[in-house]
């Protein structure tokens, strides 16, 4: 297979297939510690091989507690897979569309561009599976994706020709498709071989040292969707979500500490309470006037400590979390670092750690504090003050890993205890997250396991296919130009890339992936330098953990020290159970067959055997209770991710409703020509509303909220009354109209509150609300 391979230290990798892998090689690569001799690696490797081949024959499932844990983890890893693939999709529309409908809301789109908005989102529903429409194709598509699968560094090149309005489109295919199971190591470790490439020739063309890893580029665009994949929302969640809605909880306090917004607060409040300005208080001064002012910096001083007090937890969190962080996000920092003494040898660590700091404090950690809601790290947009805290925050972190920059904001330089405080700390973290072991020969020996599986395949849509093919084709001469081999051939072979398909005539579809070069994987053992007794060894322990691990608890022949001679025997007279029995004589075929090659010894028991199965049971013993720890915080995860979607649907219903009911006007019907259906009132409780999230503030008494009830009625299109009403009376107390057009502009403006006299409703929950009661055919 022709795959890149560089040569590291050796740490293989047992397949996901295997039921009892040893947990630190099933989960996502977060423990890379080598410490197994080059005897146990390659026997391990082996393992993995051998029962990745015989899979489809596999003919004795385990049902014991750690099996059945590990097979909830998976399907949850999987979910959370296919789920982030969603939300990356949806998000993309509703990026789109937040700055189409900005430009609707202000009447400055032309009528075919609203066409165009429209149209965008018609029929955009989940895609329906299907079949690839042509045979011929199907196994041609295979083979392309196989090979860019396989061979990163074709993925790596197109990644760098791409234009910023073509990298979306490849991210999506590329991080939640080809590479979308986000907790397999055969597909993470190819995609992080896929950045070492991307990274070296950023580093190899970039001539400014302050602009490496810094523009917004693709390359930049690919480092930051790599990190919102599902091990890097865990760690945000496990790590951050805590120390983030702690603050956000600190509604009132305000850590303003830019002297001129302060000055001009001082003015209004004085103006709220004495009415006018004395004469010592202009109301207009410069920022250096502002930053002079005794009154100001009284102020500001006791903010500063505040600011670095809460700067000190949250870096007391993040270096505490190092061991969350997901060992693909340490392992790009490793690069970084390699790489950055690769081309400056002379540059001392604290340099190296500014670039670090680049890729991880301001690509995964940074975006998440200054809006924690786009993360789903809270459920609504914080109010000013703890948006204003958790911005400076990250300015305060991002200062900390760079060079600290006080150009813009000078005032920040009042700041500068903290980073005196903290320079060294920080830097002795940043190098630990480059502690991790490299991983290439066990993606060597995933790659071997692929191909002896026979049945890789790839869920895809048709669009995500001939996107890639169109991409591929447009850069084909640059391609071709650095590698002429094989994806020039497929390309050849597969002609001009097919248009994109309508939403609606869009297709998922499995497709089977195999190299169209190597149709069988000849001599094994020879190209893993192992022998055939290594196999037999290997075989032999997974056959005695599985009789172990099927057989009852605590019986007789469970004991230990373990007798193997007598667990074979009472696997092969076992009563009922042919599949038990059949691994019962084939155990004992090979304790023969490895005492006459002289690797095991009746006399002491097979010793040599049974300590190693011994400490591999001993191993999984331990195993069941972190695999129900990781599970309940991807659990939580998933429960994060899932409600996000739901609020993308939402939030895209919306948007719908918005333009159906726009294009209805732009057809010129007068409101009198249309014949409209005045839809509601629906009824709603104080406490439903409550309960619902729409009300988030009340100012009713507690003991009349239980009389009071709101009515939501739709005269017209975009058009809603909201009526409160209290029990017993014939009229209501207050009726508020709201147009759809003004909601949506409070949303985008991130006005939340909607003032009701009486209550406070959420404007997103609001939305919510109207899109779930007033959703119509053709616009609300």
């Amino acid at each position: 297979m022709a795959t890149t391979m560089l040569q590291a230290p050796s740490r293989a990798s047992t397949s996901s297939s295997s039921s009892f892998v040893p947990v630190s090689r099933q989960n996502t690569m977060s423990s890379h510690d080598g410490t197994r001799s080059m005897r146990q690696s390659k026997r391990y490797s082996v393992t993995a091989l051998y029962l990745s081949m015989s899979a489809k024959e596999k003919d004795l499932e385990i049902e014991d507690d750690l099996a059945k844990a590990q097979k909830i983890l998976r399907e949850l890893k999987s979910k959370i897979s296919s789920q982030s693939k969603k939300n990356f999709v949806l998000e993309k529309d509703v990026r789109y569309l937040d700055s189409r409908i900005a430009l609707l809301i202000q009447n400055r789109m032309a009528l075919e561009e609203r066409e165009e908005v429209a149209s965008h989102l018609e029929d955009a529903s989940d895609i329906q599976e299907g079949a690839f429409p042509n045979d011929e194709k199907t196994q041609k598509y295979g083979n392309l994706l196989f090979l860019l699968q396989s061979e990163p560094r074709h993925i790596a090149h197109l990644c760098r020709l791409v234009s910023m309005a073509e990298i979306d489109s490849l991210l999506q295919t590329v991080m939640f498709t080809i590479y979308g199971n986000q907790y397999e190591s055969r597909e993470e470790h190819l995609l992080l071989t896929m950045f070492q490439s991307v990274l070296t020739f950023q580093f190899d063309n970039t001539p400014e040292y302050s602009s490496l890893l810094r523009a917004n580029t693709p390359v930049s665009r690919m480092m930051t969707t790599y990190t919102r994949r599902g091990p890097g929302q865990s760690y945000l969640k496990v790590v951050l979500q805590e120390r983030i809605n702690h603050v956000v909880q600190m509604k009132d306090l305000d850590l303003e500490i830019n002297p001129l917004k302060v000055y001009e607060k001082m003015v209004k409040d004085y103006e709220t309470v004495h009415g006018e300005l004395p004469a010592n208080m202009p109301r207009s001064v410069t920022a250096e006037e502002a930053a002079q002012n005794r009154s100001v910096q009284i102020v500001i001083e006791p903010r500063l400590n505040a600011l670095m007090d809460i700067g000190n937890l949250f870096l007391d969190t993040i270096i505490a979390g190092l061991e969350e962080v997901p060992y693909g996000i340490r392992w790009i920092c490793k690069q970084i670092r390699s790489l950055s003494r690769r081309k400056y040898p002379d540059a001392q660590d604290q340099t190296i750690c500014t670039l670090i700091g680049g890729f991880f404090f301001l690509r995964f950690i940074n975006p998440a504090i200054v809006t924690p809601r786009s993360y789903m790290l809270i459920e609504d947009l914080p109010g000013d003050n703890p948006r204003r805290t958790l911005t400076y925050i990250a300015k305060m972190l991002q200062n900390l890993a760079n060079k600290p920059s006080y150009a813009k904001e000078p005032y920040m330089v009042k700041l500068q205890p903290f980073i005196h405080m903290n320079k060294d700390r920080i830097n002795k973290f940043m190098l630990d997250l480059c502690e991790v072991q490299d991983f290439y020969e066990s993606l060597e020996m995933d790659n071997y396991v692929a191909l002896s599986k026979r049945d890789l395949d790839l869920s895809i849509t048709l669009n995500e296919i001939y996107g890639m093919h169109t991409l591929l084709e447009k850069h084909n001469n640059e391609l071709s130009r650095v590698d002429s081999g094989h994806l020039a051939v497929l390309l050849h072979e597969l002609g001009p890339a097919p248009a994109q398909l309508p939403r609606k005539e869009n297709r998922a579809v499995t497709l089977p992936l195999f190299s169209k070069w190597e149709s069988q994987l000849d001599d094994l053992t020879a190209a893993l330098d192992i022998t055939q007794d290594e196999i037999f060894f290997m075989e032999a322990k997974s056959t005695f953990v599985v009789i172990i691990r099927s057989l009852p608890p605590n019986t007789s022949v469970t004991r230990r020290p373990l007798r193997l001679d007598r667990i074979a025997e009472a696997a092969a007279t076992t009563k009922n159970d042919s599949v038990m029995v059949k691994k019962g004589i084939r155990s004992l075929e090979l304790l023969h067959q490895l005492q006459d090659m002289g690797v095991i010894d009746k006399d002491d028991g097979y010793a040599t055997l049974r300590d190693e199965i011994e400490q591999e049971l001993v191993h999984l013993g331990s195993m069941r209770e972190k695999v129900l720890e990781e599970t309940g915080k991807l659990n939580e995860v998933f429960s994060t991710i899932r409600d996000h979607n739901q609020y993308l649907v939402s939030q895209l219903e919306t948007y719908k409703s918005y333009l159906h009911n726009v294009r209805s006007q732009a057809e010129g019907k007068s409101r009198k020509q249309q014949k409209h259906q005045v839809l509601g009132p629906y009824k709603f409780t104080h406490a439903q509303l409550e309960r619902e999230g729409v009300i988030q503030k009340s100012n009713v008494p507690e003991n009349r909220r239980a009389n009071i009830f709101f009515n939501f009625t739709s005269p017209l299109p975009g058009t809603f009354v909201i009526s409160l009403h209290y029990k017993g009376r014939n009229r209501g107390l207050l009726e508020l109209d709201l147009k759809l057009d003004d909601l949506l502009e409070m949303q985008k403006d991130n006005q939340e509150d909607l003032d009701l006299e009486y209550v406070q409703f959420n404007v997103t929950k609001v939305l919510n609300l109207l899109n779930r009661r007033f959703a119509r055919k053709k616009g609300w």
